[in-house]
């Protein structure tokens, strides 16, 4: 195995700054808005800086850093924290822009309570993938709020390798158990994970959220391959 030095620093005179008061650097509008979405879903401590980490193997990284702390949201995720951790990566970039392309990783430090640390890393690449199928996951959602549940069949592409399930049958139970909930309002997402499919190592993306609706919310999940580029997904878990 080949050693190498990894370096990680973060740029002069950019310190941890809070969110909530005068920062030490200016980050643009777009960052802002980001940053402001974070602490809106999870209020709150959120410290943001920029910095690089550099190593003999891989070269120089520049990353923005996202901090939480004192989030009783969080706290609930304790066992979890890739689910907080991920969404919070995936509500800043989603804000940016032009900024897309300043960054080479997304990084999530999360401080609990009881002081324990996490960092999380997340490169661009599987920033701008979870993007482009939460366009899926929205059009899913918009079908599940106009009540057109055979809508969905289209967008079922069963993989019996990673999943077997009956689409009618799937389409059928969500028709019978959404009134029960009422209308949808939105997704709200809780953060996702790239699982790993056992029998041939393919990569599968789990998006995981909530539907917000006007009687009762329920968790709503899906599956997707995160090659593919179609409007598809793999399965559909509604949790009554």
């Amino acid at each position: 195995m080949t050693k190498f030095t990894l370096y990680t620093f973060i740029i002069l005179g950019l310190a941890l700054s809070s969110c909530n008061s005068s920062n030490v650097f200016s980050i643009s509008d777009n960052e802002d808005k980001g940053i402001k979405e974070v602490l809106e879903y999870y209020g709150g401590i959120c410290k943001y800086a920029v910095g690089y980490s550099a190593s003999t193997k891989e070269g120089k990284t520049k990353y923005f850093e996202v901090e939480m702390t004192k989030s009783d949201i969080i706290e609930k995720f304790a066992n979890a924290l890739d689910m907080p951790a991920s969404n919070i990566a995936y509500l800043f970039y989603r804000n940016l822009k032009q900024e897309k392309d300043n960054y080479d990783e997304i990084h999530v430090v999360i401080i609990l309570q009881n002081e324990r640390k996490m960092i999380f890393k997340y490169p661009k690449e599987d920033l701008a993938t979870i993007d482009r199928k939460m366009g899926v996951v929205e059009k899913v959602v918009d079908i599940l709020k106009r009540k057109n549940f055979d809508g969905l069949k289209p967008y079922l592409n069963p993989d019996t390798t990673y999943i077997h399930y009956n689409e009618d049958t799937l389409i059928n139970n969500v028709a019978k158990f959404d009134p029960q909930f009422g209308s949808i309002k939105e997704f709200s997402p809780y953060g996702f994970r790239f699982l790993q499919r056992e029998r041939d190592l393919r990569k599968v993306l789990h998006i995981s959220g909530v539907l917000l609706r006007d009687k009762q919310n329920n968790e709503f999940s899906v599956d997707v391959d995160p090659q593919s580029t179609k409007d598809e997904i793999i399965v559909l878990q509604y949790a009554l």
